[in-house]
């Protein structure tokens, strides 16, 4: 992932079969992703996964995985469990804003870990979220307990909601194509 390092833009999108993106260490080589877009891969159960047969001692600098990320979304991903699973504390000090819509199994945005988010603004349109963990497993088991108690999303809001990220999609490519 060293070609990569000065990549700030990074969207996948209809990935059918990707079930992860990356491993940390890849995720450590973007230097410079500001912007994070995930939306339609049904079989992704978690961004970053753990690096296969190498230990805790390539995990040591884990807290600098997308060190100047600034908006993260995340769309239309029915497997997402969680964004990464660790044991250590994620920071994320230049994250501004996080869209996570119709990514029903997800419990959590950090498993096993704790995430820091010094900056954060917005998430799914609510101002100043202090706890992106708990924001995600309040948020996400809310809407569990509604659907178990005859509760249902509608087709119509589930348009609503791809209608509202299309236009905060606009709304950042516009702003995006203003900067240098």
């Amino acid at each position: 992932m060293g070609y990569f390092s000065k990549l700030e833009k990074l969207e996948v999108e209809n990935c059918g079969k990707l079930r992860n993106l990356m491993s940390p260490s890849e995720a450590r080589g973007l230097l410079n992703l500001r912007t994070l877009w995930i939306k339609e891969c049904q079989s992704m159960e978690e961004v970053i996964t753990e690096e296969e047969q190498q230990g805790e001692e390539i995990m040591t600098n884990e807290s600098s995985l997308f060190p100047m990320l600034e908006e993260l979304i995340l769309h239309k991903l029915p497997k997402l469990g969680h964004f990464f699973q660790t044991k250590r504390a994620l920071e994320f000090p230049f994250l501004i804003r996080v869209m996570i819509l119709e990514c029903h199994e997800m419990k959590t945005f950090v498993q096993k870990g704790s995430v820091s988010t010094p900056v954060l603004e917005i998430v799914n349109d609510e101002l100043k979220v202090d706890d992106l963990n708990k924001w995600v497993q309040q948020s996400f088991n809310s809407k569990e307990q509604e659907s178990n108690h005859g509760g249902y999303q509608s087709e119509a809001s589930d348009h609503d909601e791809s209608d509202a990220i299309n236009d905060d999609e606009s709304e950042a490519i516009e702003s995006l194509k203003g900067e240098p």
